[in-house]
């Protein structure tokens, strides 16, 4: 678990990196790939459904799937921006729940009672705050959104190494302090 956080909030980093150095194509960029997956993915999938035996249940629920890969996809290629209103409000929810779990770590320390457990508390509601200003500001200009969400993503990527190295370290000396014995009767 802790390498996956530590590998979403490098992604975070780097992703929050392209969205400010280079706004303008990064929308476009996303919703060509994204819809050009999909739209694969639906075709493959409406191909895989007339190819197979259609008399079982599982594939009914695939041709379904497919159509609705295949017209997401091209909502995606056709009318991009549609979409990339409807990004920032997402990645805005995203933030906001990415706050909680640090909130929830700030939490976690407070229990282990380190001392600077409120650092963490407020780097997470920072996040929170972030995220709610890209929730209530959707339709803020174009690239300047993609720039302030790649900001608050660099932001949230560094937070969350900064906490995870906290708690990492704090667990650490908590395990010196109150070791566990092993009986070594158990161990056989």
């Amino acid at each position: 678990m802790k390498i996956s956080y530590f590998l979403a909030a490098i992604l975070y980093i780097v992703l929050g990196l392209v969205l400010l150095i280079w706004p303008d194509i990064t929308g476009s960029l996303v919703c060509f790939a994204f819809g050009l997956v999909l739209l694969v993915y639906g075709v493959i999938t409406i191909i895989s459904f007339f190819v197979h035996d259609s008399r079982q249940g599982s594939f009914r629920l695939e041709l379904f799937l497919g159509i609705v890969a295949a017209g997401v996809g091209l909502v995606f290629l056709i009318r991009p921006d549609i979409v990339l209103s409807i990004l920032p409000v997402v990645l805005g929810i995203y933030i906001v729940i990415d706050a909680l779990l640090n909130l929830k770590r700030a939490i976690d320390l407070n229990r282990m009672n380190y001392s600077h457990w409120w650092v963490v508390l407020i780097l997470s509601l920072v996040s929170a705050a972030f995220g709610v200003l890209i929730l209530c500001r959707p339709l803020f200009l174009a690239d300047v959104i993609f720039m302030v969400i790649g900001a608050v993503l660099i932001y949230t990527g560094i937070s969350d190494l900064w906490g995870l190295f906290k708690l990492g370290r704090v667990a650490k000396e908590l395990r010196k302090l109150h070791p566990i014995e092993v009986d070594p009767i158990d161990i056989e």
